[in-house]
């Protein structure tokens, strides 16, 4: 299944894996292609897809041999797109009005594939990772086990997402939680004023975003300093019992719809000066992590107990460890429990190199558990740079310093790169705010970002400085849920 997210979607979902089939979410933003490479090596039967692929999916099917059936399933589609979605329903109250009562005698095996979701792809090819009810339902138990959500939430994420299906979808239809579907991430400030929701599922770049732009209005505004003065004042407040965040900051609040009040963020760490900025406004933004090999959630801050710099506390039905620790206690998370996957489809050997000896999931994130339980992460195994003198590098540690010491400085991926004389650097890919440049020139641009890396690299260890520097001049290649694709980045500097 392909196509935007709406009602048709969920309930096409959910009809596949109430029958027992399995359902294999794909991109919309996908090549034709990929979509093709995709449904061929995923086996698939049947192909349900939005009306914006219309147009390709004669051309998608003509490299997929195996398909015997496709439906438009947009409800909104020309009379001459159908069947779709509604010639759907009106076929199945047929033959429940006939008799069929094959859809009610269907028998579900909890622990058999019912979802293929195929990875994003940021460190290399994509893997089918198979999923069971019973992984599904228990990240569901999992997220309302820490949490007790508001009634009315706002969907903004790519629908084919474990992440944004089974946890916002899937859990505001378990709770009874009214969602609103987000139609373009261009759009989101605008649907937020429109549906007024409580609570949203985002990513850090999103929320990141939406922070900066509270800050970027002020500036616009000549109100910077009074913004800033009214936070100290309020966070004064606060320290005594007295919370009128939501009547300083009403204005802002206005501006995401007024009753915005909790946002989960997950897909990559958060910056703590982000959380806790966005808390000083009134909305209380929750860090957590997760993988589509666990689908997805593993650990997340919480009503209950919030660690700042986090990624919170495992989740109740997983079970957590760091392998092979190294002395400050930083190695590879791994997660046991019912929420993990039953491995890569058609593909044993990853499958095999996916689990530890004893059974445990490697996720290649890397991580430590610090006070009260927390899990913090610090990098991932795959982008770990290693110097000729045996020191490990987690660019992720200085891609952090550098966001957080230069303001201008809105992307940017710390990578290995091998210079003129066969030595490996630590070098730095940047994209800068375009605003900014147009102002400055960009090579006055140039000049500016090596002078202030040069001053980040004061507060680093000498062995984690940036060497080498490269400007962009567009922005990363991401995917659907903006998360930068690290390995097309890597030998970009000339």
């Amino acid at each position: 299944m392909v196509g935007e997210a709406s009602y048709a979607y969920v309930v096409c979902y959910l009809a596949v894996v109430c029958t027992g089939g399995v359902i294999v979410p794909l991109d919309k933003e996908l090549t034709d292609a990929e979509l093709a490479d995709l449904i061929v090596r995923c086996d698939a039967d049947a192909v349900l897809y939005g009306d914006e692929l219309h147009a390709d999916i004669a051309g998608i099917l003509a490299h997929c041999p195996r398909v015997r059936l496709t439906v438009n399933i947009s409800r909104y589609a020309p009379e001459s797109h159908r069947p779709g979605f509604d010639a759907l329903l009106a076929r199945g109250r047929q033959l429940l009005a006939a008799g069929d009562t094959r859809f009610a005698e269907v028998s579900i095996d909890p622990d058999a594939p019912a979802a293929i979701l195929f990875t994003s792809g940021t460190t290399g090819p994509s893997k089918g990772v198979m999923l069971s009810q019973r992984n599904i339902v228990t990240v569901i138990h999992s997220a309302f086990s820490l949490f007790r959500f508001p009634r009315v939430c706002l969907s903004v994420l790519p629908i084919n997402h474990a992440y944004e299906f089974n946890l916002n979808v899937l859990g505001c239809l378990f709770d009874g939680i009214t969602l609103c579907f987000n139609d373009s991430i261009m759009h989101v400030r605008e649907n937020l004023g429109r549906f007024r929701p409580e609570m949203s599922l985002m990513v850090p770049m999103i929320v990141e975003a939406l922070y900066k732009n509270i800050w970027k209005e002020a500036e616009k505004n000549h109100m910077t300093g009074y913004l800033k003065y009214a936070v100290a004042l309020s966070n004064g407040l606060r320290t005594i019992g007295i919370d009128l965040r939501r009547v300083f900051f009403r204005p802002i609040l206005e501006h995401f719809g007024g009753r915005l009040r909790v946002i989960v963020c997950g897909g990559a760490p958060l910056g703590p000066d982000v959380v806790a900025g966005l808390t000083s406004f009134g909305i209380t933004v929750y860090n957590g992590y997760g993988i589509t090999e666990c689908a997805p959630l593993i650990s997340s801050n919480c009503t209950v107990r919030s660690v700042p710099g986090s990624v919170g506390v495992p989740v109740p039905d997983l079970e957590v460890r760091i392998g092979e620790p190294d002395a400050d206690g930083t190695g590879e998370i791994q997660v046991r429990g019912p929420a993990v996957m039953l491995g890569y489809y058609r593909d044993p050997v990853a499958t095999n190199q996916a689990f530890t000896e004893d059974g445990w999931f490697r996720t290649g994130d890397l991580g430590h558990l610090g006070k009260r339980g927390a899990l913090f992460i610090t990098g991932r195994q795959k982008n770990l740079i290693i110097l000729p003198n045996g020191k490990n590098v987690q660019p992720e540690e200085i891609e952090e310093a550098l966001l957080g010491g230069i303001a201008y400085l809105r992307e940017v991926v710390v990578h290995e790169l091998v210079d003129q004389t066969g030595a490996p650097r630590i070098a730095a890919s940047a994209y800068l705010d375009p605003d900014w440049v147009g102002g400055v020139g960009f090579e006055g641009a140039r000049a500016r970002f090596e002078a202030d890396v040069a001053a980040v690299n004061q507060r680093l260890a000498a062995y984690k400085r940036v060497c080498l520097t490269n400007l962009r001049e567009q922005e990363f290649e991401k995917t659907s849920t903006r998360k930068i694709m690290r390995h097309r980045v890597e030998g970009a500097l000339a």
